[in-house]
């Protein structure tokens, strides 16, 4: 579950980008964030996974708050996915290697062989 209360930022004192934004997204519901381009899409998705600081508000993940000291970010991370705009692949790697990195690092699964 995801819980966005009251959340805004400002890239500069003209710029506010998000202003009081709310949302409740339960789990296993997929949602679509639609806008235009410079809008803040992007920044909303980076405050979840606490890739990003927000101003005001507050956003929740499973009843943890993303911007808490006490969260440990990187176990509320593992338990996310994220795709970046600029999807970036490791030119060193296959693309098995890269889709793979992710989930044998950070979420601890085995290598199968082959």
């Amino acid at each position: 579950m995801i819980e966005i209360n009251d959340v805004s930022l400002w890239y500069s004192p003209e710029l506010q980008v998000l202003s009081n934004v709310n949302a409740f997204i339960d789990r296993g519901k997929k949602i679509v964030v639609c806008k235009a381009s410079g809008s803040g899409k992007s920044s909303l998705l980076r405050f979840i996974n606490g890739l990003e600081r927000f101003q005001r508000g507050e956003v929740l993940v499973n009843g943890v708050s993303v911007m808490s000291p006490s969260t440990d970010i990187y176990k509320l991370r593992s338990r996310m996915g994220m795709v970046f705009q600029h999807f970036e692949l490791y030119p060193h790697m296959t693309v098995m290697e890269n889709i793979t990195l992710a989930p044998i690092r950070v979420g601890k699964k085995k290598q199968e062989p082959g």
